[in-house]
Parts: C-alpha cells; structure tokens; sequence
C-alpha cells in the first residue's frame, strides 16, 4: 500500500480497493476523472457525444454543460463515497443552460450513475437538492446512496431513455 494513499484514503473501505487511486487526487482532479471515464464510455458504447470547444478547438473550462450526448447538454458530477457510505454530487446550479444531468458515483470496488432531466431536478421530482450555503441559491448538493444509484452496465439504456424524453 502507498503511503499516499494510505494517508488520502479517510476511510479503511478505500484500503486495497479497486478504485483507491481516487482517493489521493483533488476534488477538481475527480470531476476530471469523470468527465474523461463518461466520454471514453460514450466511444466504446458507440454513443454519439460533444464537449464544449473554443473557437480555436481547445475545450472549454468553463462552460454551460460538460457534455452534449445524441444532443442532450449534460451537466456531469462525479463523486466518490463518503465515510457514511454516501454520494456528495456538489455545486449544482439550476441558472446554467443544460439540458439533464448524470450523477457518476465512485466507490471502493464499483463506479454507480444516474441521470435526470434538469426539471426533474429543480423541480425535486429527482430528490431533495441542499443549498450549499445557508441562505443562498445558487449552488445546491444532491445527496445519493449507492442503491439509489444504478450500475454503470445500464449507462447507454438509461442515457438514451432519458434522451428521448426531453
């Protein structure tokens, strides 16, 4: 076991488990780690997809979704199970033009998801959104178990069910 990641793990379950590595990189590092694992899914399931770019081709750091799949903007978080065995989805934001979001789970030993419209979600039908800080609105959390998630195998038919619907 590397110290580093011994040291980054906060939790033994992380110990020795498949995914450990996600434990030791920053929480931007995580959200990148998402969007990479989401797109490289969308090629190997053959599904059509885009990511935000410049004018000159260079990807966009900051942008209205991460990612549009059969046409479809998708706003993508990624999180990795919390020592209460939870999901933390943080920072989102309902004034941002997108589409529906997927909500990519990392535990120990399985990678979960979910997606939802975006009026799923502002309008709680997905699940209760928690403002991030006491008296403001801009930027919500969305709290998930794993069995409220599902597993990544049913990615292309929940994505594409989703899709079709809006």
């Amino acid at each position: 076991m590397d110290a580093a990641i011994a040291a980054a793990a906060n939790d033994k379950k992380w110990l020795e488990s498949k995914y450990e590595g996600i434990k030791v990189v920053s929480n931007t590092a995580v959200g990148k780690v998402g969007q990479t694992f989401i797109e490289s899914l969308c090629v190997v399931l053959g599904l059509p997809y885009d990511v935000p770019m410049d004018a000159s081709g260079r990807r966009l750091n900051q942008s209205p979704c991460d990612i549009a799949i059969s046409g479809t903007q998708f706003e993508l978080k990624t999180a990795t199970e919390d020592v209460n065995g939870c999901f933390q989805f943080n920072h989102i934001r309902y004034h941002r033009p997108y589409d529906a979001a997927i909500f990519l789970g990392i535990a120990p030993n399985q990678i979960l998801f979910d997606c939802h419209s975006k009026a799923d979600l502002v309008t709680g039908k997905a699940g209760r959104l928690v403002s991030m800080e006491a008296g403001a609105n801009a930027s919500y959390k969305f709290t998930r178990r794993p069995g409220q998630l599902h597993p990544i195998a049913e990615f292309e038919a929940r994505v594409k069910a989703l899709v079709a619907t809006l």
